[in-house]
């Protein structure tokens, strides 16, 4: 099966650490809970957009040290792991995300296998099969180079550099890989460093380089803005136990919305009801609907 969506990112072990507050700097703070989990943002989009009916491929960097379970899952909800690189002498990335009370968060992330991805080849095989090509954490130079290639422009492109925008990318690199792109998805604080890197002060004005702009709210929704309309997407009620791994899973509702040709409205609603299964349970991967039960929720949104 050729996919639909090709997805570049971090396949991640997410050490989840709950506190009652976040410590300010130079002080300490009791953990509450500690549990690992399967993550990354590349391998929680590809994982869930295929469990919702969506032939997804993963370009993804990894250790050998991958623990053959998550292996086994991502292969049980149909992801295309022919690109899924095991680097040598490497080890599979790990990110510690400490969330408090407010579901305020902070995340240590330890690159890996993934931070040599500006010295490897381009993997390519998804890129030019799909029709969509949604390139999350990762290299700039690395997504810059593969944007830039002629066979790409007949894709459809997304830049979602998500958390790393603030620390990973600078303002000549993403302005280039805006202009290449065709929609952005960010939530307001990486919106706000997108709008300070191009110099602009409204999302809005965004939409003077890239077409879409697809822009996560929380407990607020999602806003897409085109070049033709504002569309807003109410939020669907759940009870939070872990925000981690929403914004992914709002990602996947999107594209199996998109993958059936439906609207922005219907594609943002079912990426919120996507998002209120995964925010119900710990992890990012322990709660993954599939199509039926994210149709159904989304549908007092539709109408």
């Amino acid at each position: 099966m050729k996919p639909f969506l090709c997805v570049y990112g971090h396949t991640n072990l997410d050490h989840i650490l709950t506190l009652k507050e976040l410590p300010a700097r130079n002080t300490s703070a009791n953990v509450l809970s500690k549990k690992i989990f399967f993550g990354g943002t590349g391998a929680n989009l590809a994982t869930m957009a295929s469990a919702l009916g969506v032939p997804t491929a993963l370009v993804s960097y990894v250790g050998k040290d991958l623990p053959p379970a998550f292996r086994d899952l991502m292969v049980s909800k149909g992801v295309i792991l022919d690109e899924l690189v095991e680097v040598e002498g490497q080890e599979t990335p790990t990110v510690w995300i400490a969330t408090d009370d407010r579901e305020d968060q902070v995340a240590y992330v330890y690159q890996g296998a993934m931070a040599g991805m500006s010295s490897y080849p381009l993997k390519v095989k998804g890129a030019k099969e799909a029709l969509a090509v949604h390139m999350m954490t990762g290299s700039p130079d690395y997504y810059i180079k593969l944007i830039s290639q002629p066979y790409m422009l007949r894709k459809k492109k997304s830049l979602d550099p998500a958390q790393e925008i603030h620390h990973v990318w600078d303002k000549d690199r993403f302005a280039k890989a805006l202009e290449l792109s065709d929609m952005l998805f960010c939530n307001r604080s990486e919106m706000a460093t997108a709008l300070r890197y191009m110099g602009k002060e409204r999302p809005e004005d965004l939409l003077e380089f890239i077409p879409v702009i697809v822009s996560t709210l929380g407990a607020e929704g999602a806003r897409i803005l085109t070049r033709n309309e504002t569309v807003d997407v109410p939020p669907i009620k759940a009870e939070a136990v872990d925000p981690t791994g929403a914004g992914d899973a709002f990602r996947a509702g999107f594209y199996a919305g998109l993958y059936r040709g439906m609207s922005w409205l219907e594609s943002g609603a079912l990426g919120c009801a996507a998002a209120s299964f995964v925010i119900a349970s710990p992890g990012s991967l322990t709660n993954v609907p599939n199509w039926e039960m994210v149709r159904e929720r989304a549908e007092p949104l539709m109408r």
